[in-house]
């Protein structure tokens, strides 16, 4: 028996009984074929997953290397920031070994870098009169937690102080070890400008306190003084006197030898009745014009008066001439003296009026005089 195509060519014809002993072996070669093709497909399948993983970690690779061309580029512009910053840095691990130092901070301490680096911090401050161990940032138990700020100074050669600000903030150094970031800003010339304020605040607040003339207190002192005293004096139920006192003639004296001669007049008989300032608590004012008042606390009329006297013989000695005086021929005073136990309903408007009329009853009398009421 022979097998042909089916679309009549001619063929290889096989004995039936040879065809079928062929049989095992197709069945084993189209099984082989399968189980290759499914290699081939589980290869194909790997190759792309391989494929796919390249790709994912060559664009992950690409990244890493931008991040580190940006964390390089980033450590170039913080060294150049860091070495060109004004202020003195330095960095510091926390064994207080000095890793890095900009060129402010060695200008600072007046070394090298190869005398700062790897030297101890402590050591280096000590010698630069930079170091207040109370301060130290790397002393306090958790030194990495924030960021601590100070005022340290020092004695220049020229005798002059030099100030600084100190900022320490916690930072990993390059090995990987906890440290400081350390900034020493100076603050010198902020500081002399704050004195120099301070100093120029005193002096404002003297001035509106001064009578700008005659340099004794003005009445705006004088009315916050007697304020203080009245209400201290009636609690301890002591006295207080007052002293109100007059230049005789000063208009005649300004017509007579001219302003100027009356300002230097009142000048120097201020001066005697500061002089006459002899207890802590007294006080003296220009009251207004050639008047003036004391303000004696803890005093009574009999010493107040006494007091008086002593003041009227002083600018009596001054000898300054005065021609067209009708009280004498030299400048004088006529005083007024009154004194009371203040009371805290009571009105210090009463103990001036006291002084006032007494003052207006010396000059009746004819100047030159104390009267006391």
């Amino acid at each position: 028996m022979t097998s042909r195509s089916c679309s009549g060519s001619s063929t290889i014809d096989f004995p039936v009984n040879q065809q079928s002993s062929h049989m095992p072996q197709l069945e084993e070669l189209r099984e082989r074929i399968r189980v290759l093709e499914e290699d081939r497909n589980c290869l194909l399948d790997s190759c792309s997953e391989l494929r796919a993983s390249h790709d994912t970690l060559m664009e992950a690779i690409g990244t890493a290397n931008q991040k580190q061309v940006q964390a390089e580029m980033l450590s170039m512009e913080l060294e150049q920031v860091f070495s060109s910053c004004a202020d003195a840095m330095w960095v510091v691990r926390n064994d207080k070994t000095v890793v890095r130092a900009n060129g402010a901070m060695l200008s600072l301490l007046g070394k090298s870098a190869e005398d700062v680096i790897g030297h101890l911090c402590s050591n280096l401050l000590v010698e630069a009169s930079l170091c207040i161990e109370k301060n130290c940032p790397l002393k306090s138990p958790h030194p990495t937690i924030s960021t601590k700020e100070y005022d340290v100074s020092r004695s220049l050669s020229s005798q002059e102080q030099q100030h600084f600000i100190v900022t320490a903030a916690p930072l990993v150094t390059l090995d990987g070890t906890p440290g400081i970031v350390t900034q020493f800003k100076d603050i010198t010339d902020r500081k002399q400008a704050e004195a120099a304020l301070a100093k120029a605040n005193i002096a404002l607040a003297r001035m509106a306190r001064l009578d700008s003339l005659t340099q004794l207190a003005n009445r705006r002192s004088f009315d916050e003084t007697i304020d203080h005293e009245w209400r201290r004096l009636a609690r301890e139920k002591q006295e207080l006197a007052l002293v109100l006192c007059d230049i005789d003639c000063f208009k005649q004296y300004n017509d007579t030898y001219g302003h100027l001669a009356g300002d230097d007049c009142l000048r120097r008989v201020a001066k005697v009745l500061g002089d006459g300032i002899k207890r802590a608590g007294d006080l003296v004012c220009r009251y207004g014009g050639e008047e003036f008042i004391f303000l004696l606390p803890n005093t009574p009329l009999e010493g107040a008066t006494r007091f008086a006297e002593r003041v009227r013989r002083a600018v009596e000695a001054l000898a300054l001439p005065h021609n067209t005086s009708r009280a004498a021929s030299v400048v004088t005073l006529s005083l007024g003296v009154a004194a009371q136990i203040p009371r805290a309903d009571g009105s210090l408007d009463i103990l001036l009026k006291a002084a006032d009329d007494a003052l207006y009853q010396a000059k009746e009398s004819g100047r030159n005089c104390v009267v006391a009421c």
